[in-house]
C-alpha cells in the first residue's frame, strides 16, 4: 500500500508541476514551493536523523529561498546569459544550505548521536530541494521553442514510470523494472514528438529528458521501503512515520527533474 501512495504522489507532482511550468513562473513557483514543503516535511524521517524539526527547516528555507530567485532573478535584470544565468542563484543558495546543514549539526552538540549521517544526508535534501527550483528556471524561459516539448515529455515519463516503477509488483527486481520503465520512457518521448513536431532536436531533447526521467524513477524504486522491511534496510535509524518518509522520497524523483530539465534547456538552447 505504502508503494501504491508513492507511485500516486510522485505522478500527481509530475503532472502538477510540468503544468505549472506551461502556465508561467508564478504557478510553478506555487507548485514548487509546495513539493518542496513535502520533501522538507518527510525527508529527515526517511533519514531517521534525529533533530528532525531543524533538518526539515533547513530544507524548507533552502528551497523556498531558491524559488524565489529564481523567480525574481531574471526580472531583476541578473540574468545576463539566458537560461544559463540562473544556474548562478542555485549554486549559491546550495552552498548556503550546505553550510547550514553543518551548522545545524554543531548547534546539536559534541557526542550527539548521527551526526556524520544527519549532515551528509541533510546535504543530500539540500541538493534535492535546489533542484526543485528548477522547474521555476524552465518556466522562466517558457517561451523557448524546446521549452514545451521538454516539459511535456518531463511530466509524462515521470508520471508514467512512477506509476509502473514504483508498482509492489517490481520490488526487488531491478532488471525488470529498467527493462520495462526505460522502454515506456522511450515511447513517451516518441509519442510527445509526434504530437509536437518531429523535428531532429525536439526527438533528441525529448529523448534526453525521458531516459533521465526512467532513471531517476529506478534510482528511486531502488531506495524505497520494503513490503518487508529488513533490519539492514535501515541502516542509519528508524521512523515511526513511514507515510511522511514514503512521500519524501516519491517526490525527490519530481523535484530532481526541474534542475536536469533546466540543463538540457539551457545548453540545447
Amino acid at each position: 500500500m505504502m508503494r501504491l501512495s508513492m507511485a500516486a504522489a510522485a505522478a500527481l507532482g509530475a503532472i502538477v508541476l510540468s503544468g505549472a511550468a506551461f502556465l508561467g513562473p508564478a504557478a510553478a513557483a506555487a507548485a514548487a514551493a509546495v513539493v518542496i514543503c513535502v520533501i522538507a516535511w518527510g525527508w529527515p524521517r526517511q533519514l531517521g536523523a534525529p533533530a528532525r524539526l531543524s533538518l526539515t527547516i533547513t530544507l524548507a528555507v533552502t528551497g523556498l529561498v531558491g524559488v524565489v530567485l529564481n523567480l525574481v532573478w531574471r526580472a531583476a535584470g541578473f540574468d545576463l546569459h539566458g537560461p544559463l544565468g540562473l544556474f548562478e542563484p542555485m549554486a549559491v543558495v546550495a552552498a548556503w544550505g550546505v553550510m547550514a546543514a553543518f551548522i545545524v549539526q554543531l548547534v546539536r552538540g559534541t557526542g550527539r548521536p548521527l551526526r556524520l549521517e544527519s549532515t551528509v544526508g541533510t546535504m543530500g535534501g539540500v541538493m534535492i530541494v535546489v533542484m526543485t527550483s528548477g522547474w521555476v528556471a524552465i518556466a522562466q524561459w517558457n517561451d523557448h521553442p524546446l521549452a514545451h516539448v521538454l516539459l511535456f515529455t518531463l511530466g509524462a515519463a515521470v508520471a508514467l514510470c512512477s506509476l509502473v516503477g514504483l508498482m509492489p509488483a517490481l520490488q526487488g527486481r531491478p532488471g525488470l523494472l529498467a527493462g520495462i520503465i526505460v522502454p515506456l520512457a522511450f515511447t513517451v518521448a516518441l509519442a510527445v514528438t509526434e504530437l509536437m513536431g518531429s523535428e531532429p532536436r525536439k526527438i533528441m531533447l525529448a529523448c534526453l529528458a525521458a531516459v533521465t526521467a526512467s532513471i531517476l524513477v529506478a534510482l528511486t524504486a531502488a531506495t524505497a521501503p520494503s513490503a518487508r522491511p529488513r533490519h539492514e534496510d535501515r541502516p542509519i535509524a528508524t521512523t515511526a512515520r513511514p507515510r511522511r518518509a514514503g512521500f519524501a522520497l516519491a517526490m525527490a524523483p519530481v523535484g530532481a527533474a526541474g534542475v536536469i530539465g533546466h540543463v538540457m534547456l539551457a545548453f540545447m538552447g
